[in-house]
């Protein structure tokens, strides 16, 4: 189908607002869980309340996308907008009950996951194909810049309130912003009249249950496997439970008129190929500055590791800015791999950090990580997505996107285990503590370089999906 939207960036701006404002809020309350648990002397639960969002927000993602193209695009983002609204005025009055809050948390999550697929519904459907790339950047640069922004100003205000509610007037910011936003959503957003109708008729109810299970139960495994261990109890049945899940949940969609989960979309190329990448490489970027992180607080050095993650991030919106609109005048998989490329970088760096590493040294490592992925979460969604019928725009969109999310969880369950056993282990045989650090981040860059290599074969392999511009044809 043609597009013929002429007014396609100012149709966007709602979109934009309701992206930046997910991200301002979920940047602003990133460490309410922990002042919570603080708060409420429940330490032990911080893992689960913690959870109950990611795992709303994750493994709803395909449920709200498919309910999206049902209800149409106006009516997902508003209702989305006003749980996830809701949700946070629910937290903010919350008493001190964890199971309550985790109930109110969950609903946070469903809010979010409803509003990300039907903003990239609108990018794929109303701009102009040979804009798709300019589209996601757009996107990607108003969630990085605003999480960056977040955190930020909410530590601040947490600290200069200094009381142990102090969270609680966090989120009612949270809900004010969310409320502004909101009304200017309803006066702004409209539907297009020009694409076809969704309905709810026959709706893949005893799918979405099954795919909420499953992806839970998927989400639920690097946590728990990074936090109990690999063969703990918790992670076994958090896989088992995956397993049975995903079964069960092939045999339904099989039977499905309109399944939740669409094989056809899955099994291309288009979407098989760049989320291999993803779990390749995607991960690095939250394992990298992990592993940053704690090799500074090694080597007693942890005010210029928190630097270098300034500096990731910068990075990382360079990369956004950058490397993303190319892959509108560019192949995509030729802009991915060189986008990998940058990432080989930072990682060789991390492979010649000594103990007596500065600034230059780990941030120069972090920004070329920052500088390729960020690049290439914007061309991987143009690959995956294209080509999708515009009835299908919103399911899509919300597949996508809790593959894509569950790249930083797993890559950090991995290897950030994988460079603190080995620092410990070193340390344990006799080695002085920060060359142990240092020894074992060069071993774990090692297998990042690998990984990012396979990354860069796997790129070239992504079909052509770029459209010529109107001079070029």
């Amino acid at each position: 189908m043609e597009n013929t939207n002429k007014s396609y960036m100012k149709g966007f701006v709602p979109y934009a607002i309701a992206a930046a404002i997910l991200s301002l809020c979920g940047g602003f309350t990133a460490s309410v869980p922990t002042a919570i648990s603080t708060a409420w002397n429940a330490d032990a639960s911080l893992t689960f309340i913690t959870l109950a969002y990611s795992l709303a927000a994750a493994a709803m993602a395909p449920i709200m996308g498919k309910l999206g193209g049902a209800i149409g695009r106006r009516k997902m983002l508003l209702s989305a907008m006003a749980l996830y609204t809701v949700g946070q005025a629910l937290i903010a009055i919350c008493p001190q009950n964890v199971p309550l809050l985790l109930v109110f948390r969950f609903m946070v999550g469903i809010g979010a996951a409803g509003i990300a697929p039907v903003i990239m519904a609108y990018i794929m459907m109303e701009f102009p194909p040979e804009k798709m790339g300019l589209g996601f950047t757009i996107y990607m640069v108003l969630s990085c810049g605003m999480v960056i922004f977040g955190p930020t100003v909410g530590g601040i205000l947490m600290a200069v309130i200094g009381t142990a509610d102090a969270w609680r007037i966090i989120m009612w910011i949270c809900v004010a912003m969310c409320v502004i936003s909101f009304v200017l959503c309803f006066a702004m957003v409209k539907d297009n009249p020009n694409l076809p109708k969704g309905s709810m008729k026959g709706f893949d109810w005893a799918g979405a249950a099954f795919v909420l299970i499953m992806f839970g139960a998927l989400v639920c495994v690097p946590t728990f496997g990074q936090q109990n261990g690999w063969m703990s109890v918790a992670t076994l049945a958090s896989i088992a439970v995956a397993v049975v899940g995903l079964i069960i949940l092939v045999a339904i969609e099989k039977k499905a008129a309109s399944p939740i989960l669409n094989g056809k979309f899955i099994a291309r190329k288009n979407f098989v190929l760049p989320v291999i990448v993803l779990f390749l490489t995607q991960g690095l970027m939250t394992a990298c500055l992990t592993e940053i992180i704690r090799f500074g607080y090694a080597i007693d050095k942890a005010s210029v590791a928190s630097i270098a993650m300034s500096i990731e991030y910068l990075g990382m919106a360079i990369g956004t800015v950058v490397l993303g609109p190319m892959a509108d005048k560019k192949e995509p998989r030729i802009v991915a791999a060189i986008a990998l490329v940058f990432v080989a970088i930072g990682s060789a760096i991390m492979m010649i950090i000594n103990e007596n590493a500065g600034v230059l040294a780990m941030g120069g490592a972090l920004f070329f990580v920052g500088l390729g992925l960020g690049g290439n979460t914007t061309i991987f969604m143009k690959v995956a997505l294209s080509g999708v019928a515009p009835t299908e725009s919103s399911s899509a969109s919300g597949t996508f996107n809790v593959f894509k999310d569950m790249c930083a969880p797993f890559g950090v369950a991995i290897f950030v285990p994988m460079f603190v056993t080995g620092m410990t282990n070193k340390a344990a045989a006799g080695m002085a503590v920060p060359a142990a650090a240092a020894s074992a981040l060069h071993s774990v860059a090692l297998v990042q370089l690998v990984c990012v290599a396979v990354g860069i074969v796997v790129c070239f392999m992504l079909p052509s999906v770029r459209v010529k511009t109107a001079k070029e044809a």
